[in-house]
């Protein structure tokens, strides 16, 4: 999928760009303000947080009067003859405005990159920025405003020939009230123009002061990971890093600098984030070098849903903002307790307060505690607990269910147990240590209610709740690949002699099912027992083994399954990792992505070398 997450850097580094965040707080005086708008003072009442409510100016007592002429970001006058009632949009980050403002109607076209908010989906879409906007579908739509940012300026001569421009270019936070305000004059709608300028600083300010005594924790940012790229100073986002209570560990750079990963060790952060576009994954910095610094160790790695939210600089980026610091600082937006949840074994548990010392007995909740953030939690975990390597340094209590040491367990003070259905059958000793509760997703929709559970019972609602939003990306993606393609027949050998496979009801099954393939065995159910010759019946197209089946894809050329179209077309693999398809937490989505190259591995570009047997291997079995 490497092709594929290449064209999507390019993009986001482009959308970047058009975003206007290469300048920051300290590059607001390179911006010419608009000589025409005011500045709205800073309110101090505090209000709770609202972050999709747009302004509606219903309300609006002004009466029209036109002609107005404005002063644009680019310091060009531009006379509006009448109130805009067509208008075409260059920048994702002006529609945002005009959503803000209750103006979204007015709006007839926007770029390709718009995705705020989800009405937009409907508004015809004109191309990308600048010299990639298509001239002959914007005049198609006969606006009567044509909005742009600085990326357009190549081609604001041809734009005027369709209708009059104004530019609305904000480089930094403090711009952001000023292109409302200019919007509010151009529209003729000051009153929401002002109404949105103070609920978005009131926001600010409100978000803001919640973290104000909290540490700064030191964080590093991640562009893109092939060259290593990160956020300098001088940028949206570590301006908002800076409001949501961390430090951007790269703020004396400027720009987006290229760095090492000496350098990033050096400065050992706190927090690392990565989008879903940067060409690095959770796994990918527990697996490498990154693996070493103080975030990963403390299980303070985390995805954002949506670097939108970070880069556009609208009211939007209030979302971003609320989400960083919500990451960095939970213990200042705590939930409240005590707090009663149903678990996955329909038993209603009372958490008295938030959990600091949890034993977890399954490796996927272990993971899962680690990918929300709230691996410093942990204080005992199952000796088959392998992943994150920071678990190494915790103590282990014995194997699963009637396997754990229960006296091991009780010396630890633990504040909360977390077991998946193995434990039932000594739940009521655990139950005389600490609280327990049951964690025990069947299907990948249930993984997703066992992460948010696990947010909302650890105050790490807003981590679990990114780890989903990156989950359900991934599963969108590959299940968007494959639709339509031909479901090719699979065989997931889980153990060789005897012969098991998976059926209905087990993960294997369902990450077949959603990479686009059809399990041979799915008529049965769990783990089912199979013979020889109701495989060659089936005849697979594509045979899996598992990594820990007691026997290679190489050794199954001894084997009658020489006969099956899997084999006669080299279409045999072996999993890399089972705990990627076995284990109900975070990483099940790195399986199913590897089981999609592996079924169609034309559509994800996936290279690999077909299985070719000796003709001296027997067909006999």
């Amino acid at each position: 999928m490497k092709r594929s997450a290449l064209l999507l850097m390019l993009l986001l580094l482009g959308a970047v760009i058009a975003a206007g965040c290469i300048g920051g707080e300290n590059t607001a005086s390179s911006t010419s303000k608009p000589s025409s708008v005011t500045e709205t003072p800073t309110t101090t009442s505090q209000t709770t947080p609202q972050t999709s409510s747009p302004i509606h100016t219903s309300t609006e007592s002004e009466k029209p009067s036109y002609p107005v002429t404005v002063t644009d970001f680019a310091n060009r006058t531009v006379t509006i003859d009448s109130e805009p009632q067509r208008v075409v949009t260059l920048a994702p980050s002006i529609t945002e405005d005009l959503y803000y403002l209750g103006l979204f109607d007015r709006v007839v076209g926007v770029t390709d990159y718009d995705d705020f908010p989800p009405e937009v989906a409907n508004v015809t879409r004109i191309g990308g920025y600048g010299k990639y906007a298509n001239l002959e579908v914007i005049a198609s739509l006969n606006p009567d405003l044509i909005l742009v940012d600085s990326y357009s300026m190549p081609i604001l001569s041809d734009l005027e020939k369709i209708a009059p421009v104004v530019v609305v270019d904000p480089h930094s936070l403090d711009d952001i009230p000023k292109a409302l305000e200019l919007l509010g004059q151009i529209f003729n709608a000051p009153e929401s123009a002002q109404k949105a300028v103070i609920e978005f600083q009131t926001k600010i300010k409100t978000i803001s002061s919640a973290v104000t005594d909290k540490p700064k924790l030191k964080v590093f940012y991640v562009v893109w990971n092939n060259p290593l790229m990160t956020a300098g100073g001088g940028t949206f986002i570590s301006d908002v890093i800076g409001l949501a209570g961390g430090e951007n560990i790269f703020a004396d750079a400027s720009g987006w600098p290229a760095v090492s990963m000496e350098q990033v060790l050096e400065r050992n952060p706190e927090v690392i984030i990565l989008t879903p576009h940067c060409g690095m994954t959770v796994q990918d910095v527990y697996n490498g070098p990154l693996a070493n610094t103080k975030a990963a160790r403390e299980g303070k790695v985390y995805v954002i849903e949506n670097e939108n939210d970070l880069i556009h600089p609208s009211p939007r980026v209030v979302r971003g903002l609320e989400a960083i610091a919500k990451l960095l600082h939970p213990e200042a937006f705590k939930v409240s307790y005590p707090l009663t949840v149903t678990d996955f074994a329909g038993r209603q548990v009372t958490i008295e307060k938030e959990p600091e010392r949890i034993v977890s007995l399954a490796p996927s909740i272990t993971e899962s505690l680690f990918y929300i953030g709230a691996g410093d939690k942990l204080v005992g975990v199952t000796k088959w607990a392998d992943f994150p390597p920071a678990v190494e340094n915790i103590t282990r209590v014995g194997g699963y269910g009637q396997y754990a040491n229960l006296e091991i367990i009780a010396s630890l003070n633990p504040d909360l147990i977390l077991a998946d259905g193995f434990s039932m059958s000594i739940l009521n000793d655990l139950e005389k240590i600490a609280p327990v509760v049951i964690v025990d997703p069947k299907n990948i929709s249930d993984i997703y209610t066992a992460i948010e559970m696990l947010g909302k019972i650890t105050n790490r609602e807003e981590g679990a709740r990114a780890v989903v939003a990156d989950m359900e990306a991934k599963v969108s993606y590959v299940t968007s690949m494959v639709s339509g393609q031909e479901r090719p027949k699979v065989l997931f050998i889980t153990w060789w002699n005897p012969l098991y496979v998976p059926g209905s009801g087990t993960f294997q099954d369902d990450l077949i099912r959603l990479a686009g393939g059809e399990n041979i065995f799915s008529d049965m159910s769990g783990w089912a027992q199979v013979s020889m010759e109701q495989v060659l019946e089936r005849n697979p197209d594509v045979i899996i083994v598992s990594a820990h089946a007691g026997i290679t894809a190489e050794d199954l050329c001894s084997t009658e399954l020489v006969n099956t179209n899997a084999f006669k077309n080299g279409m045999v693999f072996t999993i890399s990792d089972d705990n990627l398809v076995s284990r109900p937490g975070p990483r099940i989505v790195y399986g199913l992505e590897e089981i999609a190259e592996y079924l169609h591995p034309d559509v994800f570009n996936y290279q690999f070398q077909p299985l070719v047997c000796n003709a001296t291997a027997s067909s006999g079995g």
